[in-house]
């Protein structure tokens, strides 16, 4: 061996301190920004099934109004029901439009963070409680509610209560003209069996 070889160092080097520690720094932050990402995800798609929840406890409120036989009263009006394992309170504005029987019917509805298992059957009251009126209540009011519909109603009623549809008789038949082309070809005919 020669003299002053053992003092030399050796060409294979290790990282230092630093590198590593900054490398820890990169990875802590990207995984910091993953988790921010995934957790910002999770919370869109759970206000996104509330906002669609109530869109349709709105929808479902308006319909009622719309089919009833009686015509809406005026003023305001509050009730709930449950949809999707929990209760909704909804609030109901009918205000009559300038137009002679027609009536302008806001719905808003918003969760009441009470869970119900809806695999039972709701007991839903046949009064709703009238509240005092403003036109559309305050700013303050609407924005608590998650969601908020708007519909027209007329004072025009049918009293038929009879099916709108022709009873159905007789064999179904193909279409002799499928599609609505009227250049198109008719569809072969086949032989009954017997």
């Amino acid at each position: 061996m020669k003299p002053g070889n053992a003092c030399r160092r050796s060409n294979h080097r290790g990282f230092t301190l630093l590198e590593v520690l900054i490398a820890l720094a990169v990875v802590a932050m990207s995984v910091g920004a993953l988790l921010g990402t995934i957790t910002s995800s999770a919370s869109n798609v759970i206000y996104l099934k509330e906002k669609t929840l109530a869109e349709w406890v709105a929808l479902n409120r308006l319909t009622e109004v719309r089919i009833d036989q009686n015509m809406p009263g005026k003023g305001a009006r509050t009730g709930n029901t449950v949809m999707g394992g929990q209760r909704w309170e909804w609030k109901e504005e009918v205000v009559e439009l300038p137009i002679k029987g027609m009536f302008r019917v806001e719905v808003r509805a918003h969760p009441t963070g009470e869970l119900v298992d809806d695999s039972r059957p709701v007991e839903k009251p046949q009064e709703q409680k009238l509240s005092p009126s403003t036109s559309a209540g305050s700013a303050k009011d609407s924005i608590a509610w998650t969601t908020s519909v708007v519909g027209v109603v007329g004072s025009a009623r049918s009293d038929i209560r009879d099916s709108v549809a022709y009873p159905f008789e007789g064999v179904p038949q193909a279409p002799q003209n499928p599609g609505g082309n009227p250049n198109a070809p008719a569809p072969p005919k086949t032989a009954p069996s017997n």
